[in-house]
């Protein structure tokens, strides 16, 4: 037999009232809107990197380069690859 559970117990808990924050042209690594070119796929990044595409996503997943996802997708922005690229290791 199932078990009912009380009003207290079904309610979810509550979203917070603070709408997310708009991305603002200053807050992109760019300074400027990011146009189809800054957006790379794990594709065009192995080919960058000369690596296989599953090592790029593995990296992403790890944290080893910067990406977002975007629902099922994962970009990643060409400056910020770019930045890694040149950075000096300790």
């Amino acid at each position: 037999m199932a078990r009912k559970l009380s009003a207290s117990q079904m309610s979810l808990p509550m979203a917070s009232a603070k709408p997310p924050r708009q991305m603002t042209v200053t807050d992109q690594p760019l300074g400027r809107p990011l146009t189809a070119a800054d957006v790379l796929t794990a594709r065009e990044v192995a080919a960058l990197l000369h690596v296989p595409r599953s090592t790029v996503e593995d990296w992403a997943r790890r944290g080893v380069i910067p990406s977002r996802k975007v629902g099922r997708r994962r970009l990643y922005l060409r400056p910020s690859i770019e930045t890694l690229l040149l950075e000096e290791l300790p």
